[in-house]
C-alpha cells in the first residue's frame, strides 16, 4: 500500500532539466529583446509543431555587457526548469536571448496572455533554437517573471 501511494505521487511530478554549463559558456552575444507574437498558441512539445523564433518580430531593447556574462551564466546554469511539455508556438513579449558561437541561441521568454477563449496564462520558457529560427529543444518553464528579473538584476541601462 505505501509503494503504491509513493509511486502516485511520484508519478504526478514533471520532469526537471538544467541547462548545460558548457553550451551556456559559449556565448558570444546575449540580448534582451521585446518579441511580438500577435497569434500565441499553446502547443504540445511531442506533436508534429514545434515553437519558432523570428528574429524579424525581435525588438532590441539592451545588449549585456560580455563584464556581466559570467554571472548571469552561472544563475541560468544552476537553475531547474520544470518540463511540462508544452509551449507557445513563440516567444512573447521580453525576451532574453543568448547568441552562441555556432550560431544557434537560447531563449527565455516570460509572458502573460489571454487565448481565444478568455482564459489568462502566465507563461515563461526556455528554449533552444537554430540560427534560423528552427526549434532544436526545449529545456523547460521558468516562470513568466523570468526576464523581468534578468533586466532588473543585468540590464542595468534598459529602459
Amino acid at each position: 500500500m505505501v509503494f503504491i501511494c509513493l509511486l502516485g505521487l511520484s508519478g504526478c511530478d514533471p520532469k526537471m532539466n538544467q541547462l548545460s554549463k558548457a553550451e551556456a559558456s559559449t556565448v558570444v552575444k546575449i540580448e534582451l529583446v521585446d518579441y511580438k507574437n500577435d497569434h500565441p498558441e499553446l502547443l504540445t512539445i511531442s506533436g508534429e509543431e514545434k515553437p519558432r523564433f523570428d528574429y524579424g518580430k525581435a525588438t532590441l531593447i539592451a545588449t549585456l555587457d560580455e563584464s556581466r556574462f559570467g554571472a548571469l551564466i552561472e544563475e541560468v546554469t544552476e537553475m531547474y526548469y520544470t518540463d511540462y511539455g508544452t509551449a507557445l508556438n513563440e516567444p512573447m513579449g521580453k525576451t532574453l536571448v543568448f547568441h552562441l558561437n555556432n550560431g544557434s541561441m537560447i531563449v527565455w521568454f516570460g509572458c502573460v496572455y489571454t487565448n481565444e477563449n478568455n482564459k489568462t496564462f502566465y507563461y515563461g520558457d526556455c528554449y533552444v533554437f537554430a540560427q534560423n529560427g528552427e526549434f532544436i529543444r526545449y529545456i523547460g518553464d521558468v516562470g513568466y517573471n523570468f526576464p523581468d528579473t534578468v533586466e532588473s538584476k543585468y540590464f542595468q541601462s534598459a529602459p
